[in-house]
């Protein structure tokens, strides 16, 4: 008899840990909503970046490269005196390559000497005048013309903030319409993007005035949100 009660209070007992135990666990998985929010800012560039090329040929590799040296010191003067100290210079790349006749490919007939420089300026007023006084200065190619901003990290934080506020009123929205309540924020997963530069130019040195015309650029976040919900 004693030992039947101690069975029925054991199994007892263990129903309701088994009970107590699906419960807890129902508690610890709530309902979740999962959500992107995206927004941009608009801002007007204030830093621009472009590349020029000079290139010279000659028939001795000596004489190629030192008119090529000459020329490339007369756009660097040229450049530095239009953007004064608002300006960033820098090689990219030098190149010296043989050039063979289309008939005798064993024998160079002359050399070709490529120099390209990066530009980088807050004189974004003055880039029409940059590219015509390189034009003018023996500049083989420009390009690669590209805007931004000095204030892209503060900017991408205005951004970030934005898509979250976005991500709130689409999980809002979502769980209306679910018959839920939004409860909580449970993650707020974000990584800035990696810069854009949305406008860009390709150009041919050019003898005539260059006009250049200078819009906003959009700088775009996301930021996901995992919101708990009843």
């Amino acid at each position: 008899m004693h030992r039947r009660l101690f069975l029925i209070a054991f199994g007892l007992f263990v129903f309701i840990a088994f009970c107590g135990l699906s419960f807890a666990e129902e508690q610890a998985t709530p309902s979740t909503i999962e959500v992107v929010g995206k927004a941009k800012v608009m801002a007007m560039p204030d830093l621009a970046t472009m590349t020029f090329s000079v290139e010279s040929s000659a028939a001795k590799a000596q004489r190629a490269v030192s008119e090529n040296a000459k020329r490339t010191e007369k756009l660097l003067a040229v450049l530095k005196g239009i953007s004064g100290k608002e300006v960033k210079i820098k090689t990219s790349g030098f190149s010296l390559s043989p050039v063979y006749d289309k008939e005798d490919r064993l024998l160079p007939k002359g050399y070709r000497v490529r120099n390209t420089v990066i530009l980088e300026t807050k004189s974004i007023d003055k880039l029409g005048t940059l590219i015509d006084k390189a034009s003018e200065a023996g500049v083989s190619r420009i390009g690669s013309l590209t805007f931004s901003t000095s204030k892209e990290e503060q900017l991408r934080t205005e951004a970030a903030v934005r898509a979250l506020h976005h991500a709130k009123k689409i999980g809002s929205d979502l769980a209306k319409a679910a018959d839920l309540k939004i409860k909580k924020i449970v993650k707020i997963s974000y990584g800035p993007r990696e810069p854009v530069r949305p406008y860009r130019m390709e150009a041919m040195a050019a003898t005539t005035r260059t006009p250049i015309e200078i819009g906003e650029i959009p700088v775009e976040e996301r930021v996901s949100v995992v919101f708990e919900a009843n």
